[in-house]
């Protein structure tokens, strides 16, 4: 294993990081066969139309890594950017529960995913606000794409309400918002 872990049972630790410097200790970890992992959540911000991607950190400074063995703690602190690691009041460092940090690991999932669909929902209520009933719009993609059609109403969960022709026959149907384009005034 590269020389930082002797043999033993795998166990979890904490390890105390410089700021900013999660991402390196957990490549510097990882060349080295020891799996780690720093929980964030993925943000993204429009300014001025640039779309930004950064990553907020839930804990800051810290870096759980999983060690095959017992690590060498000598050759783990060779790393330039580890400052040390949670210990116990005797001094040595503390392993940590595996099912504490299943629940800290499982965090950055369940928040992008809830992220994600807060995003989704604002996009779709952002395009229903820009259309009225009486507005015509058509398709952006699928079998009636470019086809027109007229906004009947919206409809309370952020979706549309369209009327078309289809074959001599008035239908009704709905639609998010987010599959539709405005259609442009003549004049």
């Amino acid at each position: 294993m590269a020389g930082i872990v002797l043999p033993g049972p795998a166990r979890w630790y904490a390890l105390r990081v410089a700021p900013q410097r999660e991402d390196e200790v957990e490549a510097w970890l990882r060349k080295r066969g020891v799996y780690a992992f720093h929980p964030v959540l993925k943000r993204q911000t429009r300014t001025r139309g640039v779309v930004r991607t950064y990553h907020r950190r839930y804990l800051p400074g810290y870096v759980f890594a999983r060690f095959s063995g017992d690590p060498v703690v000598h050759m783990v602190m060779s790393c330039p950017w580890v400052i040390g690691a949670l210990c116990r009041a005797d001094g040595h460092w503390g392993v940590l529960e595996p099912s504490k940090l299943r629940a800290v690991h499982a965090m950055r999932k369940r928040d992008e995913r809830i992220e994600g669909s807060r995003a989704e929902e604002v996009l779709r209520r952002r395009e229903a606000a820009r259309m009225r009933a009486g507005d015509m719009v058509m398709f952006r993609v699928g079998p009636f794409a470019e086809f027109p059609c007229e906004v009947v109403e919206l409809v309370a969960d952020g979706g549309v309400r369209l009327r078309f022709q289809l074959f001599g026959r008035e239908v009704l149907v709905e639609s998010s918002p987010m599959d539709l384009l405005p259609m442009r005034k003549a004049g």
